[in-house]
């Protein structure tokens, strides 16, 4: 008997030994048959809160019942979502850990106050829950792919000098929200950000989709992508264990299935050719989604990160024509400098790539004195870069055009002239490779200035040199030059 009742019990004694020395007695009915002055079960209220579970973690699924009563030897709670009763003491609570398969649920809790002599009273109560997912607290590597390589779909791109660089190729018409899974974004202290999709089931998954993606066409025309690439993450308590991922194109599916890593990040580096069910052709949606005889719990979410395609780094020069204006010709980054390599142009040369005549001009690739570089070197200056991967210690060739107006000018110390040369390494910074331009295979210093292209105008340079060990090398052009200057159909290739 709890302490209420005790001592309601002990007024009910003391009235009594008052009414013998009076002698009044009590008749039958001024008091309950059942009960020692109660007559009834007074339920007030009870409170149901949120808040940390045993294990301290609190996302809103861990709810608390505390009843409020008189008269009363104990509860049954009923928490409204189809499990047992909690029968508790006079005085205490009970707790429930709601399933977190939803984003938002209704429950309704029933608490019945009971006695062993008075009727029990019930109560209930509607509640909401709102049950929120756990920000992932860490994040994958920085990318080391190119920004020349990669085509977006969901990355902040290359950690560099303490900062993000983005990505300049991007998927059109992304939607990362096209499944039914909950979706959401945590944003890391270093400014990473990182997609999270919840609620994962054998019927519910995260969909990505986006415009129709050609494989062999992913970078222009005849530029393919090799690989899908994306990093993901789960914490098996509160998420998946196996994921299945899918590419769809109509009713074609290329799917592939892995085992994930508890609490780690993994990297997925897939090649389009040969990891998927089939070699992939084309697709404008990826599902993500609960992998056969995986398990789902609690929150159900699957962390993900640097979705993208990318392709090796070419051993032949892209954009040659400069059709596709700057494409494949930026440095990653240009620190107290600009990466736009060059200004596009209508007044390339008049020869197509092939070399046949076309019978008018071209696109090119133009500077102007204010673009200069070299001695004339300053914030507004453009290198055109493209890096190659080629076979080492090998014989090549690096063929382009070039053109410069004669007008009159002020011409920079040793006259206005192209530069082009062919470096001994990779750069991610254009400034490291301006300052180490003298550490080229070759080079040529193009002095001619007869004006811009025409039909009868304009001079082709051919120049030889041998790859190093690596085979990994790059072409840079710049201009110093008072006019306008131009190249075009530049080309690399095995003597």
């Amino acid at each position: 008997m709890n302490l209420l009742k005790k001592g309601i019990f002990a007024i009910f004694i003391l009235g009594l030994i008052a009414s013998c020395e009076t002698d009044k007695l009590i008749k039958p009915g001024d008091e309950a048959s059942t009960g020692p002055g109660l007559t009834e079960i007074t339920f007030s209220s009870f409170k149901a809160t949120a808040g940390p579970d045993e294990n301290g973690v609190e996302d809103g699924t861990y709810v608390t019942v505390e009843p409020l009563a008189i008269g009363v030897d104990g509860y049954d709670v009923d928490f409204g979502n189809g499990g047992e009763l909690v029968t508790i003491e006079p005085g205490g609570s009970a707790s429930y850990d709601y399933p977190n398969d939803v984003e938002v649920a209704t429950y309704t809790i029933t608490v019945t106050a009971k006695s062993n002599v008075l009727e029990s009273v019930v109560k209930t109560q509607d509640i909401e829950v709102e049950h929120e997912v756990t920000a992932v607290s860490s994040a994958p590597d920085s990318p080391t792919k190119g920004l020349e390589e990669v085509l977006v779909i969901y990355s902040n791109g290359i950690e560099y000098d303490g900062s993000f660089i983005s990505y300049r190729y991007k998927a059109a018409g992304v939607d990362f929200t096209n499944g039914d899974a909950q979706q959401g974004e945590v944003t890391m202290e270093s400014g990473n950000k990182v997609m999270q999709y919840s609620r994962l089931s054998e019927e519910v998954g995260a969909s990505i989709a986006m415009d129709q993606i050609v494989v062999a066409d992913a970078f222009g025309s005849g530029v393919a992508a090799t690989h899908l690439y994306l990093d993901v993450h789960s914490d098996f308590a509160k998420g998946v264990d196996k994921l299945k991922l899918t590419l769809v194109n109509g009713d074609t599916e290329y799917d592939y299935t892995v085992d994930l890593m508890d609490g780690e990040w993994i990297s997925m580096d897939l090649d389009l050719a040969s990891d998927f069910s089939e070699p992939v052709v084309q697709f404008d949606e990826i599902k993500l989604e609960l992998g056969a005889e995986g398990m789902a719990e609690d929150a159900a979410t699957l962390n993900v990160d640097n979705v993208f395609l990318h392709k090796p780094i070419t051993s032949v020069i892209l954009n040659g024509d400069f059709d596709a204006k700057t494409d494949h010709w930026r440095f990653t980054t240009f620190t107290d400098g600009t990466t736009t390599p060059f200004g596009s142009s209508s007044d390339g040369s008049w020869t197509n790539y092939d070399g046949t005549p076309n019978g008018s001009k071209t696109p090119g690739a133009k500077w102007t004195a204010s673009q200069s570089g070299g001695y004339l070197q300053s914030s507004g200056s453009r290198y055109a870069y493209q890096a190659l991967k080629l076979l080492p210690n090998t014989e090549y060739v690096l063929e382009y055009e070039y053109a410069i107006k004669s007008d009159d000018a002020n011409d920079p110390i040793g006259g206005r002239s192209i530069v082009g040369l062919v470096l001994d390494e990779h750069y991610i910074d254009g400034a490291d490779a301006v300052k180490n331009v003298s550490s080229n295979l070759v080079n040529h210093v193009g002095t001619i200035a007869e004006g811009k292209f025409s039909d009868t105008r304009g001079t082709k340079v051919l120049l030889p040199f041998t790859t190093n060990d690596s085979g990994e090398i790059a072409v840079m052009f710049y201009a110093v030059t008072s006019v306008d200057a131009w190249i075009d159909n530049v080309k690399v290739y095995q003597e």
